[in-house]
């Protein structure tokens, strides 16, 4: 690269960063100038007019400053969300550029691509592309030669005959190099390379191909996608989000969108990515945020956390008795059980009676059948009866205001009550109204109306319902179970979705209409009804489903095929992408990772090594300080983040406790809630915390036949070591884990620790 061109690149930057501190500077002057507009119109407002005794001129006056304070507000967003965008490209402006000659035009263009969009306002021309702009997506699709996009005027083709990328720091071109066919390996082995942080980074510099096309389909209502552990999964939902609030920005805002994530500690790790994109935060919950208002707050719900832990603590015998009702509660026939019940109810469950008040019907029998199987049945059974019973009311009230008068009438013709008031004659005869009324609307209060729990706790209690909604599907274990928990007004894991169903098929899903998209992380720890139960909630939304089947720690793990989801989705035109590759560990911990799995697929890794996994094996009473021995390794190394995963959160605490008591120097956290929040540094946690998240270094205590020995402990064992980018270290004591002998030797490093030294 020739000293012309280094010198013509320092230029450009200069004039980009004049450019970005003019229009920033700008917007803060436009900002601030709309927002004192604003408090002056507050100011009149309140202290020039007197609002209830306001004239109708000042009335319209009012409305007139109040029209002019929303467009001073709008502007005033307008300017201060262009703040926030153009600080966010202070730091790295851009970070590639093509030259793009489009056929039929007569020069080349050199475009530069960052995370936001800068005009030259002199000109009028773009000085920097957005990365989400329909050209920019040509950087992450095409090398040299012939190239193509589309844009809002159909499909623009061309060649490009310069592709370069870019390090700024300071405010200064630390290096650049040209690359002929893909986002460069340099670039992307320099990210990978850098230590894990507290927050999930962006990736727009580093976007490889298969992830670009997965980010900007927006043809598909219904996107799954697939891959890996490190394939940049949840980094293509985020940065798909980005998108699709680019692309869609006058339809669709941040408050449209609601992320699904398997906890509270991973929505924190993955909240600063949209930000650093110039976007504002979307919504992010968990089905269980969910469940617990709309099954009532009176109920205590079991977490998944606390499900997990029960199981692995469990003995095995109760552990398989609770494994097998809950793969019964999560399966295609107890959906269908569901479905039965559902129409029963609807079908028999409810018994209209004539509603009489004296000798008068209101409402027939007969009457009030039609309206519930014909006239309300677009509506679910409990509205259907508030319908009905808001028609009886409403036929009632005629009926009740001539009874008020004969009872008025009689009650001031009675002797007993000549001397009385005309209030104490009123009083009287609202008493005898009531008196003969209120029977009647408590009976059709109790009559016309359903309840989702009642019915679940019956299905459990009484086998001759179980026969007529279940046909020839037995009578599952844990039956008992179910209604002693329900009684104590508790909600099991394993019942949350199905009653969650029960509820909304019955008494009406709280439909969220104004969300358009959804994204549900993790998605192979969803159950089919689950991902139904979204469908409902979310009745306008398209969805990004996003997930690894061999990374489902839950024991019902829905085996994904394409039917399941055809089924739950049939309304939504539908698109699979499967990632390939895994970014996240280097090629060693990737293989071992993989041969733990026995994993035979295509997956792959880019090629980044580093050491071999280490296999420590400890004498007795010594794990604790061969675990502090790895450490300080570790910490003189300088990685910023090393978890210890364990388990459960009695094994983290054990550890936890040990470790401060060996070495109280030691500067150690422990994650034992899903409330926590992961920082840098040391910390202990259980493996279902630590899902989704990457750590520098990761040590796993106890790698033995006890605490990963079956089969439903390989995947923990999986998850767990596949944390890791840099190194990953395995300690155990007597007995090594099968997982783990079954390796071939060749993809990991012995040691072992005895009486107090590394051997």
């Amino acid at each position: 690269m020739q000293a012309k061109d280094l010198e013509q690149e320092k230029q450009w930057l200069e004039h980009v960063y004049e450019e970005l501190d003019n229009q920033q500077s700008q917007s803060i002057q436009s900002a601030t100038a709309y927002r004192e507009q604003m408090r002056e119109l507050r100011t009149s407002l309140w202290e020039d007019y007197g609002i209830n005794s306001a004239s109708s001129n000042q009335m319209m006056d009012v409305a007139q400053q109040i029209n002019e304070l929303r467009q001073r507000s709008g502007n005033f967003g307008i300017q201060h969300r262009r703040v926030k965008q153009l600080r966010s490209m202070e730091k790295n402006p851009y970070f590639g550029r093509m030259d793009f000659h489009e056929t039929g035009l007569p020069q080349v263009e050199a475009m530069y691509i960052g995370i936001g969009s800068l005009i030259d306002q002199s000109t009028g021309l773009p000085l920097v592309y957005d990365w989400r702009a329909p050209v920019s997506s040509m950087f992450y699709d095409y090398g040299l030669g012939d190239a193509e996009y589309e844009g809002p005027g159909g499909v623009f083709k061309g060649e490009i005959s310069l592709k370069r990328q870019y390090r700024i720091k300071d405010r200064k071109l630390i290096y650049m190099f040209d690359n002929e066919l893909k986002i460069d390996d340099e670039v992307l082995q320099e990210a990978l390379g850098q230590s894990a942080n507290e927050k999930m980074r962006t990736i727009v510099n580093t976007i490889q191909r298969e992830q670009n096309q997965a980010i900007r389909n927006d043809q598909d209502s219904l996107l799954l996608v697939e891959g890996p552990a490190g394939s940049g999964k949840t980094s293509v939902a985020l940065h798909r989000i980005a998108y699709l609030l680019y692309k869609y920005r006058d339809s669709i805002s941040s408050e449209n969108i609601v992320i699904f994530s398997p906890n509270k500690i991973f929505s924190d790790y993955i909240s600063h990515v949209l930000p650093e994109l110039g976007e504002e935060n979307v919504h992010q919950t968990t089905f269980q945020e969910y469940a617990e208002p709309f099954l009532g707050w009176e109920w205590d719900i079991e977490t998944m956390m606390a499900f997990l832990e029960n199981l692995l603590q469990s003995d095995k015998d109760s552990r398989n008795k609770r494994l097998e009702y809950t793969a019964f509660k999560s399966s295609q026939d107890f959906q269908q059980v569901l479905v039965e019940l559902v129409n029963y109810v609807s079908r028999e469950a409810t018994q209209f009676f004539p509603v009489k008040l004296g000798d008068q019907v209101i409402i027939t029998q007969r009457e009030q059948a039609k309206l519930f199987a014909e006239n309300y049945n677009y509506l679910p059974v409990n509205k259907r009866l508030a319908k009905i019973y808001q028609r009886i009311m409403f036929k009632l009230r005629p009926i009740k205001k001539e009874l008020q008068r004969e009872v008025f009438q009689d009650v001031a013709a009675n002797p007993m009550f000549e001397e009385e008031s005309w209030w104490t004659i009123a009083r009287e005869t609202v008493s005898r109204v009531k008196s003969t009324i209120d029977p009647l609307i408590a009976k059709l209060e109790e009559n016309l109306r359903v309840d989702g729990l009642t019915w679940y706790g019956r299905l459990w209690q009484d086998q001759d319902l179980w026969r007529k909604v279940a046909g020839d599907t037995p009578f599952p274990q844990g039956g008992e179970e179910s209604l002693a928990s329900l009684n104590n007004k508790l909600v099991s894991f394993e019942d949350i979705t199905p009653l969650l169903f029960l509820k909304g098929e019955l008494e009406g899903y709280p439909m969220k209409r104004e969300i358009r998209h959804v994204i549900v992380d993790e998605v192979q720890d969803y159950s089919p009804l689950q991902l139904y139960i979204l469908t409902q909630i979310f009745p306008r939304a398209k969805f990004t489903l996003v997930g690894d089947v061999f990374q489902s720690l839950n024991p019902y793990v829905w085996q994904r095929r394409q039917t399941n989801l055809e089924d739950v989705f049939a309304s939504l035109d539908m698109q699979t992408v499967q990632l390939t590759k895994s970014y996240r560990s280097t090629q060693e911990i990737f293989h071992f990772c993989n041969g733990i799995l026995q994993d035979k697929s295509t997956a792959e890794t880019v090629l980044r090594t580093g050491s071999k996994p280490l296999v420590h094996q400890v004498s007795k009473n010594y794990s604790i300080q061969a675990l502090n021995a790895q450490l300080v390794e570790h910490l003189g190394t300088g990685y910023e983040t090393i978890a210890i995963i364990c388990p459960t959160v009695s094994q983290c605490q054990s550890v936890f406790d040990q470790l401060k008591q060996y070495n109280a120097e030691l500067d150690i956290a422990l994650l034992d809630h899903e409330k926590a929040t992961f920082k840098p540094g040391i910390i202990v946690v259980p493996v279902y915390l630590a899902k989704g998240l990457e750590f520098d270094a990761v040590i796993l205590p106890e790698v033995n036949n006890q605490t990963y020995g079956q089969e439903y402990q390989r995947r923990l064992l999986y998850v767990a070591c596949s944390r890791a980018l840099h190194h990953l270290s395995l300690i155990y004591t007597h007995d090594l884990s099968p997982f783990v002998q079954a390796l071939p030797t060749n993809l990991y490093e012995t040691k072992a620790y005895e009486n107090g030294k590394s051997q």
